[in-house]
Formats: structure tokens, sequence, C-alpha cells
């Protein structure tokens, strides 16, 4: 009779479970509810949708938008009620209309249970970012549900610091080209393609300003730097001999001649120019003065054709910069050029470089060869806890960083002097002025400064960072989950299902009607005892791996047993692996390691599982996956995940550890995994590789520190 209830035990639960609604309520409820009830409960679900910052929406079968939750409103400033009965990738950016249009069919044809994607939404002529997370209805073929969280104020923020880095090393590079003794062959050549990568243009060009036989001042383009697929318009000739008064409204003309930038759309320029423009598809323009000795030279001009957008205040002040580093060269290559004239202009070009210094937000400090600060911001002295920039300038930067940690700091320093290019450091301890130790990365690059050479450490805040790496760490761990969803609730449920199938045997039999219990009743009894013990034992192992999982955040490191780690992961990813290939263990005799538990956890999840999607679903038998642990060099554990899968291609192979690169489909992968590992790993002292052969398989090898001396405590291998 037990044997019969181990057989129970491999079916659904025989239980029933009411069907729920969509509030929540199970229909049996829901049907003895009072009318008044549910009116209550829709408001209550209103005001809660209300405190929420997703905004949630349904869409029926067709991608038509059914339901809107009450935060659309705040987030696009358009009421719901218009978009009801339109396609909400109606309301999704042109650029990324494709991408939502692929994720919302995916979910909605059963493709994948959920997905999300980071988009944009169209909000007037501006564009908004979101996330998209979006779900598929049970049992309602095509409906879909899901939520928009508001994004937008993060992404703009890290794009801001982004360009403001990104604009100061194209200053730096430009400068560097434009010092005296080391002017290319072609001047304007060398300006114009680093000005163009930076600022996003189309096309970047020179126009020189020469006056005609009859006196009238001309200007001729003689440099072009054109993105890819823009055509050229250096040969064009339109673009020699321009009529410069005749081309310009006359406030244009006159603000270049004061040194004033001019930009506008192609409409805002005279007749002669305007469909000249809008023949090469330019949807806006930006126009720099270039002065010598304080005559009007020349203009350097950007195109955007793209989108009919300004450039915003910040970049036209350092674009303003990289001009006036042009001028100073051209005044240079003059035989007229005095040297008071030269020291002018640089004072004038390096005084760009001192405001963006004292009006970037990250801290950042300017010293020269020896260490001695030149120069600090003021989001310096606040992160360190200075009350004024004169406490800190004439000490040495080593003094800012942490006694024991000064070597390194000096070997750092040392290789970015000896480097052209920026040098980094990551999680470099500084002391603040009241003692406390804060963490931060360091980037340092050369640049002049008051005329002399210095260099510049911009340092960005460790806590930052880390959170970042927190949030993806969580994104991946999420869709992980729900990746294994199905599978950990068919593990749970099949223990649950003859758990209780042998309790009711056990209450039928000891019932308060039950006959008298033969011996062979009670040997009965007590086997079906043990399997209903070892069903709830299986449900706890699952709970505890479910706990492990969750406790990632924690950054203690302790001795931990990696088979014990392995075998947690291979339960966990049975529903994955095991219509895929065979799991093979070879474990040999190795020492516990130092790390996280749940870390190591997440690492070796994120292996197996990509070890499983490697192979095909319907070759078990002859795929294998093999987990090999084993020591290695200098007090190592060694763990290798092989596959038998089709492998990695060489020219994704250097690619696999960059963060958000992925060759899965839509909504199978976030890119994230193996970065995530490698984070994690490195952070751990180890290291992380792969081998792979397409064809043949791939081999992921991951070395961790030994807790303890090699031999010191060792466990049997598997």
């Amino acid at each position: 009779m037990a044997d019969e209830r181990r057989d129970v035990g491999q079916v659904e639960s025989p239980v029933p479970v009411p069907e729920t609604s969509a509030g929540g309520l199970s229909s049996r409820g829901a049907s003895s509810s009072s009318p008044d009830s549910a009116a209550s409960m829709a408001r209550r679900l209103q005001v809660l949708e209300g405190l929420l910052s997703e905004v949630v929406f349904q869409l029926d079968a067709q991608g038509r938008i059914t339901y809107l939750g009450p935060g659309w409103e705040r987030l696009t400033g358009s009421l719901g009620a218009v978009f009801h009965g339109h396609l909400l990738v109606e309301a999704v950016h042109p650029v990324d209309r494709a991408a939502a249009r692929v994720l919302l069919e995916s979910v909605a044809g059963q493709q994948i249970p959920e997905a999300r994607r980071e988009i944009r939404l169209a909000v007037g002529d501006d564009a908004r970012w979101v996330v998209l997370a979006a779900r598929g209805v049970p049992g309602e073929p095509g409906e879909v549900v899901g939520s928009l969280l508001d994004i937008d104020s993060r992404r703009r923020a890290e794009e801001a610091v982004a360009t403001r880095e990104r604009y100061l090393e194209t200053m730096v590079e430009v400068q560097r080209r434009m010092m005296p003794h080391q002017f290319p062959r072609d001047l304007y050549a060398s300006v114009v393609e680093p000005l163009g990568r930076v600022s996003a243009a189309s096309r970047v060009y020179v126009f020189e300003m020469h006056y005609g036989p009859d006196g009238v001042l001309l200007a001729s383009q003689r440099a072009e730097w054109c993105e890819p697929g823009i055509p050229p318009n250096l040969e064009d000739p339109n673009m020699h001999g321009l009529p410069f008064m005749e081309a310009l409204l006359p406030e244009q003309s006159a603000a270049l001649m004061r040194g004033e930038p001019v930009q506008a759309l192609p409409r805002g320029f005279t007749p002669i120019l305007a469909p000249m423009l809008e023949a090469q598809g330019v949807r806006s323009v930006l126009l720099l003065p270039v002065h010598v000795h304080g005559q009007l030279f020349g203009v350097i001009g950007f195109d955007n054709c793209r989108e009919a957008r300004p450039w915003g205040p910040i970049e036209v002040n350092l674009l303003s910069g990289a001009a006036g580093t042009l001028s100073l060269a051209l005044e240079q290559r003059t035989d007229q050029a005095l040297r008071v004239r030269t020291e002018t202009t640089l004072r004038r070009t390096e005084a760009g470089v001192h405001l963006l210094i004292e009006a970037f937000p990250d801290p950042v400090m300017v010293h020269v060869g020896d260490g001695v600060l030149l120069s600090v911001n003021p989001a310096l002295v606040q992160y360190l806890g200075y009350r004024d920039a004169s406490e800190m300038v004439g000490r040495h930067v080593l003094e800012l960083v942490r006694e024991e940690d000064r070597s390194a700091a000096q070997l750092y320093l040392g290789h970015a002097l000896e480097g052209k290019r920026a040098a980094r450091a990551v999680e470099v301890p500084l002391v603040r002025r009241d003692g406390e130790t804060v963490v931060a990365d360091l980037v340092t690059l050369a640049v002049v400064f008051d005329g002399a050479p210095a260099w510049v450490t911009i340092a960005r805040d460790y806590t930052e960072r880390k959170r970042t790496q927190a949030q993806m760490m969580l994104a991946d761990r999420m869709a992980s989950m729900g990746l294994l969803a199905a599978g950990i609730a068919h593990e749970l449920n099949n223990p649950l299902a003859y758990v209780l199938s042998n309790l009711e045997y056990l209450h039928s039999t000891l019932g308060p009607r039950a006959r008298p219990l033969s011996p062979d009743d009670m040997v009965e009894c007590r086997q079906v005892l043990d399997d209903a013990r070892e069903g709830a034992e299986r449900m706890r192992q699952i709970v505890r791996q479910l706990r492990v999982f969750s406790r990632v955040e924690e950054t203690r490191e302790e001795p931990v047993d990696v088979h014990r780690v392995l075998d947690s992961v291979i339960q966990m990813a049975a529903s994955e692996v095991r219509p895929r290939a065979r799991l093979v263990k070879t474990y040999g005799t190795v020492p516990q390691v130092r790390g996280n538990e749940g870390k190591l956890f997440q690492v070796f999840l994120n292996l197996v599982i990509n070890a499983a999607h490697a192979i095909e679903e319907g070759q078990s038998e002859t795929n294998e996956i093999r987990i090999t642990t084993r020591p290695d060099e200098g007090s190592r554990v060694l763990v290798e995940v092989r596959d038998t899968g089709g492998g990695i291609p060489p020219e994704h192979l250097r690619r696999i550890f960059d963060p958000f690169f992925t060759t899965k489909s839509a909504g199978l992968g976030t890119g994230l995994g193996l970065s995530i590992c490698d984070t994690i790993v490195t952070a751990l002292g180890g290291h992380i590789s792969v081998e792979s052969s397409v064809g043949v398989g791939t081999t992921f090898r991951v070395a961790l520190n030994a807790a303890f001396p090699q031999g010191e405590v060792v466990r049997p291998g598997l």
C-alpha cells in the first residue's frame, strides 16, 4: 500500500484549488459578494494603484489597450482614456517601437512567460525612459498585463555625466593636438574628427573667410568629417566662394563677427543657404566662429541630419572652447604672431577647462607630476569633508590616500604619468578630514593647466557603482527566478502531493472508527510516515535553496562548501537541464572556498542554465553537462562547467563577459548573467575563464581561493 501512495505522489495534487478572479478574490467569494462590496473593492484598488510608482496596463489579443492605471497621466501628461482602444506600441518612441512590438508579441504568443526592457515613450516632441514589463494572462490567449516604471531621471543623469566625461577627454585631445610643435600636417582634419564623434554630429566642417576680386567677403569649405552613411560636401562647388553676408541673416553674421555661436534649423537661414541645407538632409545647424588676431577667420559647422534638436549650452560652451583652441593654433602659424597674443589665447582656452572642472559634479583634483595639488573643485572639498579648497591645495595627492594603500596609489600615479591615455584605478580608499574612509574609482588624464603640463584626477564614489551592481544582480536574479519558477513549483508540488496523500491514508486508517491494527498494518503505517517525512524534507531543502539565493546582497565572506552549493544549483536547475542533457558530477577532494554562499549560488546557477540553453531540447541522451571540481595551483579550487552544446563563435567569445551582451532571442536573456558572474568572482579574488569550439561545446572555469591552506580542511570528493 505504501508503494501505491508513492505512485500517487508523482501526479498533481488531488486537492482542489479554488480559482481566483482578476482582483485576487476567489470566484466563489466573488459570486457571493454584494455589488456594494465589489464597488468598494474597486475603489480600494484605484487608490492602491494611485500610490504605485508603476503604471499598470492591460492589452487585448490584438495589442490594444483595455486598461491604463491612473499613473499614465502623471507619466505622459495625457489622459489614459485617450489611449483606450489604441495599440500600446503607438505610444512608444519610433526608435524603440520595433523592439517593444517583438517583446509584446512574444509574451502574447506565450513564447516566453514574461519579459522586460528599457524603452522610450513618445511624450510630445520628447521621449521618456521607462522599464516595460509584460506578462501573458493564463487562460486568456493573447491578452497581456504589465507595467511601466519611470526611469527617465536616472537615464538622463547617467547620460549627463557620461557627456561631461566624454567632452572633457575630447577637449584634452584637441588641446594636445594644438599644442606648439605638435601640429598635425592637416590642422583642420585633426580637429573635425574628434569634435564630430563627441558631439554626435552627422557632419563637421571648417569654412575659411577670404575676399573675392570685387572685395566681397566669401566663405569656402576647407575640411570635413562625415559619419558613415552621410555624403560629403567638400567637392560641392556650392560650398566654395559662398557670399558670407548674403548666406546668413544680418543678426547671424553679426553674432559670428562678435565671436558668438549661431544655431538654427534650415528654414532659419536665408533663401540662399536654406535650400542647400535641405538638399543635404540637414535638420539643424550649429556654427562656431574662429577668430585670429581679433578678426573672423572662419567657421566650424556642425550638421545634424537625424533630428531637429538644438545643441545644449554645455555642449556649445565646450565646443566653443575647441574653436578657441583652433584660433590659437592658427595664430601661431602666422608670421605676425606675438607671444602676448599666444599667451592670452591660451589662457582663454584653458579658462574653459577651469570652468568645466569647477562645475563638474564629481570630485576633481589637478596635480603636477610630483603629486602636489594645484587645484580642487568644490565637489572634492565636500566629498572629503573640508571647509575650503585652500586646506587641500599644496598638499600631496598621497596624503589623501589611506596609509596602508599609498604604495599601490603611488604605482597607479606612475602609470598615469607614463601613459598617453587615461589611467583608471578602482576602489581606492580616500581619507576624509574627520579620519573616515570613503572608497572611490579614479580616472587620471594629462592636461595643460596654467600653461604647464598637469594631470586631472576624477573620483567617482564607489557607493554609486556598488548600488548599480546590486541593481544588476537583482535584475539577473529575478530573471533566473522567473525562468525557473515553473520548475520550482513542480519540484514543490510532487513531494507535497504524496505527503498529503499519505497523511490522508493515515487519517482514514487511524481515524475514530478505525479497526484494530495488525502488525502488518503497523509496518505499513510506519512506511507511510517515512515517505511523508521524506517529502517534507525535500520541500524544506527547496525552501532553503530559495533562502540562500535571496541573500546575495550580503557582503560577508566565510568558508563555503562548494559541493553543497553545486548540489543546490543542480536541484534548482533540474527542470531546465533534464529535457536537454544528462548532468554528470565529477567531484574531487577540495577544501572549502572563501566566499559568500548566495553569490556563488548565483554564479554557478547562471553557468548551469547557460550550459542547458546551449543545447536543444529533446537530445538528453546524446548530450552532457559535466560539473568537475579539483584543486588548482596556489591553494585554489577549480570548478568546471562543461557542455556539449553548439559552442560560441570566436567573434562573440571576446565579448562574452560584457554587460548587456547576449546572443539569446528577445526576452530570454538580459545579457547580465556572465558579466555579473565575472564581477562576483573577481570581487572574491578569483578568476573566471571560458574555452569554446563551435560544434563541440563550451567550458567555463571558475578558480576560487581556498578558505584554509591546502590539506588543512578538506572533505572527500563525491
